[in-house]
């Protein structure tokens, strides 16, 4: 720590003493921020104040020697009338600027009389021309000629005070007075200097005002034109910047009862993976612009803005700002509208869902008539083969139509039972047995954990099913899968390790997309629409768990299922309850 010089702390004790005085003059108003008319009465009370002095001290003097000269009697008047023109005329009205300084020019009359009229018995009252010289030093007006009056006219004002007395001009009368002068011209040159720079400080700040404010609506024009609503807060949470895309967010986001509301009361809501707005109110703890503040950082996060039955949809990302130090020093938060790919979504998933019912009907009703003429004993070995075709591709159509019902759905029905999974495993590992043996790939049943534990047996075989027929589907003949599992006290976990012919690292992380098939995958020529993986992510996360893949081309994948483990209260009846998948919604 550095110790402070005392000369410069009395410096700035004194600035703030004189800045503090002049606020109260003011009425707490900077005296740049004024009135015209009250600063220049304001400018010229000083000078009035003087010569009261100067009349008072007149009284107890020679009151009828100095008040009986002329010279100091107009001068004194002439104070009188510029004072009251100080306060009554309205400067303001005048087309030139700097008309007021006709109150000064006046002054640099008056001030010269009342010192000669008054020279014997009140010496130094030619510093009253001081008052006006500053005053023209002050408004920066002609500083040149200012500083020569400022020399000129006091050296003038001794000169005439000599004359007019009938005092000889002997070398000693006339060399005494002329630090008067000098003394005068040094305070103007200061003034004028000071005010110079300071004229100078506020060009520059005019200038650099002028130039964030059109960098501030060149910002606000790139955002507008990129189409995201922009917030910047500081560190302690006050906004610094709103564009006006977010602007018109923010209003739609104001409920009508609250016209200036708090940031709890701002309609935001939490976003299910169906894209439905909650009917409840997103906490504020919870809400992007709080987050941020508390130096969260996240991206790409849906929320609603506004009433249920007209919502913005709104993408959300937020990142922290730091000063030079490292410190914190605010945060940007952005809010990108993607309200018409949602309605797109929601229509693309309600013609999915018509299409699949349509199509669902006629698909059962052929497997039902197939059913039937497979019962049929006479029936040659070759239209027994076609039939089985038609069956196998009739029940794989069905199966790709459930997908699609399921994924236009949006939720899972879980009914949740005691059930021992390891159990489960084991029934679809030999049910699949035929469909490996046939594919030349041999299926490999690890160790297995055989507990009961609570959870959905069918959707839980539906993962087995979907997880062991993918790494089925794409490894080539010669090579095996290997099912097993691994259990603690926490959690239970479900490996399926095939050697096929592995994800590149890119197409691992679009792995459980709805829709995503690999280059690989597309161009193998291998049936399949990309839903089976993101429907076996969406029924695991039903479960309250986890999927995982790990890959390396050439050798293989595997996938790794981890679900917490439920006891089994045997007090407690099985339920059946609606989960939906949390696709990460959270705001």
């Amino acid at each position: 720590m550095t110790a402070t010089k005392p000369v410069d702390r009395s410096r700035q004790e004194s600035t703030g003493v004189l800045n503090r005085i002049g606020l109260k003059v003011t009425g707490g108003t900077p005296f740049s921020d004024l009135p015209v008319r009250r600063k220049v009465a304001l400018s010229q009370l000083p000078m009035f104040i003087a010569v009261l002095f100067a009349c008072t001290f007149a009284l107890f003097s020679n009151a009828q020697a100095i008040y009986g000269d002329r010279l100091f009697t107009v001068g004194v008047i002439m104070v009188l009338l510029n004072t009251v023109a100080a306060f009554v005329v309205p400067w303001q009205k005048f087309r030139l600027e700097f008309t007021y300084l006709a109150i000064p020019a006046a002054g640099m009359i008056a001030a010269p009389l009342i010192a000669m009229g008054a020279y014997y018995w009140l010496s130094g009252l030619v510093l009253l021309i001081a008052f006006p010289i500053f005053w023209f030093a002050w408004s920066g007006v002609a500083p040149r000629l200012t500083l020569l009056l400022s020399f000129v006219l006091p050296l003038a004002t001794t000169m005439l005070q000599l004359w007019h007395n009938n005092i000889p001009f002997t070398t000693m009368n006339v060399v005494r007075p002329l630090l008067m002068p000098l003394v005068i011209l040094a305070l103007a040159s200061t003034t004028v200097i000071v005010e110079y720079n300071t004229s100078l400080k506020n060009r520059m700040l005019r200038e650099s005002l002028a130039t964030s404010r059109r960098q501030t609506h060149l910002l606000n024009a790139v955002l507008n034109a990129a189409n995201v609503g922009v917030v910047v807060v500081d560190r302690d949470g006050n906004d610094v910047l709103m564009n006006d895309i977010q602007r018109f967010q923010h209003r739609h986001a104001i409920p009508p009862e609250f016209p200036d509301p708090t940031e709890d009361k701002l309609l935001v809501r939490a976003v299910s993976p169906s894209f439905e707005a909650s009917p409840e109110l997103m906490p504020s703890d919870h809400r992007p612009v709080v987050r941020a503040i508390r130096q969260e950082e996240f991206t790409d996060e849906l929320i609603a803005l506004g009433p249920l039955h007209d919502p913005i949809y709104s993408s959300t990302s937020a990142r922290s700002l730091f000063d030079d130090s490292g410190a914190y020093d605010g945060a940007v938060i952005m809010f990108k509208n993607v309200t018409p790919m949602i309605e797109a979504s929601k229509t693309k998933d309600r013609f999915l869902a018509n299409v699949s019912h349509e199509l669902r009907t006629p698909l059962t009703s052929i497997l039902g008539y197939l059913d039937l003429l497979e019962d049929e004993i006479q029936m040659t070995s070759g239209t027994k083969k076609s039939l089985d075709v038609i069956s196998r591709n009739t029940n794989r159509l069905l199966s790709l139509v459930n997908d699609l019902l399921t994924v236009a759905a949006g939720r899972h029905q879980v009914s949740v039972s005691e059930m021992d999974f390891g159990a489960v495993v084991q029934a679809r590992l030999e049910s699949m047995a035929p469909r490996a043996a046939a594919a030349g790939i041999e299926l490999i049943q690890g160790a297995l954990c055989h507990e009961q534990v609570l959870g959905d047996s069918l959707r839980l075989g539906q993962v087995v099913d979907n997880l062991v027929s993918n790494s089925i589907k794409y490894t080539d003949r010669g090579g095996s899968v290997t099912v097993e599992m691994d259990c603690t006290e926490d959690e239970i976990c479900l490996h399926v390790i095939d050697t096929g012919r592995g994800i590149s690292e890119a197409d691992l992380k679009q792995l459980f997309v709805r829709f995503f098939r690999s280059n690989d995958a597309q161009l193998s020529g291998l049936p399949g629409v990309g839903l089976g993986l993101a429907i076996t992510r969406e029924l695991v996360m039903a479960h309250g768990g986890t999927i995982s893949a790990e890959s390396e081309i050439g050798r293989g994948t595997t996938m790794t299922v981890r679900m917490p483990r439920k006891s089994v209260n045997p007090e407690a009846p099985a339920s059946a309850f609606v989960r939906q998948p949390t696709t990460e919604n959270r705001i």
